[in-house]
Parts: structure tokens; sequence; C-alpha cells
């Protein structure tokens, strides 16, 4: 035990110590790719405190992170309000949605699913329709960079750092909930709800607060992405985002923190490199997913798992 834990303690420091170099040896575009890997992760990571913990899957986290998005860019640009209550707006925003739409946990199986899915169409529409208020199609542009004060952010070196550290608290915090009674409770609730009812848990409780805590983490990576990308339309509480969260989780490996960041590069790097030469970039998406569900059921964590504990079998 101890020797795992030295050496996850050394991986974790080389990590960081790679991660806050890359501005030093890469370029720009590189930069601004683990900046998306680093915010697309975390949203995937919102949507694995629901699957990979309580077993539910959602189809509704775009809509938190797109309503993040959006509060804070409309305080920002419309309102003249300044970066730190423009961000606190934003994730209090798509917390306030996440404790609305929690109704959905008291379903289980397909419908909750098509629950969360029926949600995140609602809230597409009205950024799509209402745009008096959103802008529509084109959204809400030109969000200035965030300031505090007489510092502001200037480069894309910068907020690099910035979205790297609010991602590291939020992935320690995401650790410390999961390893926490309450994190026990939802793996426990996720392998027999009945067994945890007898128990005397409130179960219903339980996944509430999660589904909520899970909105939370979305809506900061909303606000993270709202400063990197200056603008958000509708695109951003679309229904394939929603699904290409949960596929970052999947493929990444649910249940773990780092699934979430691996599954979340792998897409967002076909999705650059693929879509430059082949049109149906979704396609390649699909054959993934498939190899992933019928050779590493668990995802490339679980994969990586089988291999060092020398268990070669096949995942079906």
């Amino acid at each position: 035990m101890a020797g795992r834990q030295v050496q996850t303690i050394a991986l974790t420091v080389a990590f960081l110590l790679v991660a806050a170099s890359v501005p030093l040896f890469a370029g720009e575009f590189w930069m601004r790719l683990l900046m998306q890997i680093m915010i697309f992760g975390l949203l995937a990571l919102s949507t694995d405190l629901l699957l990979g913990h309580a077993g539910l899957f959602s189809l509704c986290h775009a809509s938190f992170f797109a309503v993040a998005a959006y509060a804070t860019a409309i305080l920002q640009v419309r309102h003249g309000v300044g970066t730190l209550l423009a961000a606190s707006a934003g994730i209090a925003a798509g917390t306030l949605l996440a404790l609305v739409f929690a109704v959905a946990v008291r379903t289980r199986g397909v419908y909750f699913i098509l629950i969360t899915l029926a949600f995140g169409y609602i809230v597409w529409g009205v950024a799509y329709r209402w745009a008096s208020f959103t802008g529509g199609d084109n959204g809400v542009t030109n969000v200035p960079l965030p300031a505090v004060g007489s510092w502001r952010v200037t480069d894309a070196t910068t907020y690099y750092y910035i979205v790297l550290a609010v991602v590291l608290v939020c992935a320690l915090a995401y650790r410390i909930l999961t390893a926490s009674p309450f994190g026990l409770t939802l793996r426990g609730i996720k392998s027999s709800e009945s067994r945890m009812r007898s128990m005397g848990y409130d179960v219903g409780r339980h996944l509430y607060v999660a589904f909520v805590l899970s909105g939370v983490f979305s809506s900061i990576a909303g606000v993270l992405y709202v400063y990197f990308n200056r603008f958000v339309n509708p695109t951003a509480a679309s229904f394939p985002v929603s699904v290409e969260a949960v596929l970052m989780a999947i493929i990444g490996g649910t249940g773990t923190i780092i699934g979430s960041f691996l599954g979340a590069g792998i897409i967002l790097v076909l999705r650059n490199w693929v879509s430059g030469y082949f049109h149906y970039y979704t396609a390649i998406l699909g054959v993934v997913f498939i190899v992933t569900v019928l050779w590493a059921p668990q995802g490339i964590m679980g994969l990586l798992k089988r291999w060092r504990s020398g268990d070669r079998g096949e995942g079906a």
C-alpha cells in the first residue's frame, strides 16, 4: 500500500511539473488544446460523479455548463459586471438549474436518461429561440478576459495557468468528496439500492445532493469555457455536448479522475485531427466508443489496471 501511495505521489508531482512547464515549450495551438482538454475533462468529471459512483446516466449536463457560461457572458458583456461577481453568478445560475433538474433522481434506468434528455432539450430550445436574451444563433460575443482590479489576463499563457489551477482544485475536491463517507454511500447505492435503503440510508437525498454537486462542477467548467472561447451560443447547451461529456468519462474509465481527462484528450485530439481529413468525425467517434465497449468496458484506465495486474483477457 505504501509503495502504491509513493508511486501515486510521484506520478502526481511529475504530472504537475509537466503541466506547469507546457507553456515554456509548446506553441499556442497545443496550449489551447490542453486548455480545452482540461475544461471538457472537468465537464466529463461532473458526469462521472453520477455515472461512475451512483450509476446514473445523465444527458443534461451541457445545460448547467451552458447556463453558467451564458450568465457569466451576459453579465460581463451587457452589464459590465466584474469577473469575480460574474463568474460567481454563473456558477450559481448553473447550480440553481441543477437544483431544479435534480428531481430526475426520482426516476431510474431509461426513464432517468429520457427525463435528463428532455431537460437538456428545454435549455437548448430556450437558448436557441429566446434570441432577444441569448442572442440566438449568434450567441453572446466579445466576452472580456478575466480581470480583478487593475490585474487582468492579457495572453493565453496566463489563462492557461488559471485553468490549470481551477481544474486541480476541482479534481482535489472531487477526490475528497468521492473518498468521503458520502462517496462510499453513493457507490453502495450503485451496487445495491435496496440494500442501502434497508440499512437506513436516505437514497433519494444522497442522489439529489450528488446531482446538484455534479451540476456545480459542470457550471465551473462552463465559466472556464466562456472565458476561453470569448463567446457562447446554443451549441454549448446542445445534445452532442452532453453525450460527448459522458463518452469522455466512459472511454477514459468511469470512477476515476484521470479517466475523464484522458477521455477528453482522446476525443478532442480526434476532433482536431480527424476533422481535418475526414468530414464524418462523429462516425470515427462512434467506432472508438464501440471498440471501448467491446474490448475495454472499464475504459482506458480499467484496461491499464488489468494489464498491470497481469490479466490480458478480453473485457467483454
